[in-house]
């Protein structure tokens, strides 16, 4: 018999579709730990099997614009020797420029050796291990009542035993997870420069699928979408990088007119962890106080945190707003928003992923609601 779709029918169904999504909302709000969870353990479980190819895709996301530099300024009669031929300058410049930071380091550490006596240095600390000998041996002999000291010598021997241990075996594991790292970068150093010297013929592969998959409205969209992306994200990183190097020579600078031993070093440190919110500004600002305050004048170590805490304020508030400004085209507002909105909502992702995403929103609502937004004033003034 057929059912007859009459209004009562037809609220009834409603009904029934609503009460189901709604507890099937409810569950999911009181199970969204467990789902989180698997979420997770899912992504990591895929992320394991595949390492090497997301190392592979990050690195040459990264190493790509370069690629794509020296291939606009070289003219062959072949794309792909073109590409080859680029990406071989693009190895060249970053193995001269990684050479050229272990050379100023070297040179930094060279100079502070020679400054430092390493006769007295090992004298000083064969004393203070003479000392604490003596300071044990003395200890011990006053307990050493009904066998008190025997027994606490025991305790220490045993607990430095079990220490050696545990150390010995996080020192195996370390090694062995170094070597497995070590072989995934190198992977995906190699899939990297497959990737870049290929990718015209990969872009025509995916867009050739695209086309094959879906309808034309749809590959335009998600093409659309994708150029945005790129856009976006090629633009943050580009301005995190510029940002690193302007830290990097501005600490620099600021801890050699101080007269900070490696001051260099220092610079290059806080330029790169300048990078992480949060732990990234510490870490320049605990290691220039460390190294500052070690030294003959103890004052040095006050003067090198106010010099870098200064310039990491000046970054915060100036530099990275009217860096990020340029590279992915929103107002400094803008971007100081996106960063204290995210860090406060989604925490240290949330500062990393902050400016692009509102970037992206803002190009996704300029592409949809051109007319309503008026596309051309955007355009001209970013928000």
């Amino acid at each position: 018999m057929k059912i007859q779709r009459t209004k009562y029918y037809t609220i009834s169904l409603y009904t029934v579709v609503s009460v189901l999504i709604i507890a099937l909302a409810i569950v999911l709000m009181l199970k969204v730990d467990v789902i989180f969870n698997v979420v997770l353990n899912t992504i990591g479980f895929v992320y394991g099997l595949f390492k090497p190819l997301v190392i592979g895709f990050i690195i040459g996301f990264l190493i790509d614009p370069i690629v794509d530099l020296y291939a606009s300024k070289l003219s062959t009669k072949r794309e792909d020797r073109t590409r080859m031929l680029a990406t071989l300058l693009s190895i060249i410049t970053i193995i001269c420029l990684v050479g050229l930071f272990i050379l100023m380091i070297a040179m930094n550490m060279r100079d502070v050796i020679n400054q430092t006596d390493i006769n007295g240095l090992a004298s000083t600390i064969s004393a203070y291990i003479k000392y604490f000998q003596e300071t044990l041996d003395g200890m011990a002999s006053k307990l050493n009542i009904g066998g008190v000291s025997d027994k606490i010598l025991t305790c220490i021997y045993a607990t430095i035993d079990s220490t050696i241990e545990r150390i010995s075996d996080w020192i195996v594991e370390f090694v062995a997870a170094t070597g497995r790292s070590l072989m995934d970068i190198l992977f995906g150093v190699i899939l990297a420069l497959y990737l870049v010297k290929d990718k015209p013929k990969l872009l025509l592969i995916w867009n050739n699928v695209l086309t094959i998959m879906l309808n034309n409205k749809v590959y335009k969209e998600i093409t659309s979408i994708g150029r945005d992306v790129n856009v976006v994200f090629t633009g943050y990183i580009r301005g995190q990088m510029l940002d690193a190097l302007i830290m990097t020579i501005l600490t620099s600078v600021g801890l050699t007119i101080i007269g900070l031993d490696f001051a260099i070093i220092i610079g290059l440190v806080t330029g790169i962890f300048n990078l992480i919110p949060y732990f990234g500004p510490i870490v320049g600002l605990v290691l220039a106080g460390i190294i500052g305050g070690v030294g003959d004048a103890p004052q040095k170590g006050l003067y090198a945190i106010l010099v870098v805490l200064t310039l990491q304020q000046l970054d915060a508030w100036i530099i990275v707003p009217k860096i990020m400004s340029d590279n992915v085209q929103l107002h400094p507002i803008a971007v100081l928003l996106a960063i204290l909105v995210g860090g406060e909502l989604f925490g240290l992702v949330g500062m990393l992923a902050g400016v692009p995403m509102v970037a992206l929103m803002k190009l996704i609502i300029v592409r949809y609601l051109g007319d309503i937004f008026n596309e051309e004033y955007i355009k001209k003034h970013p928000f």
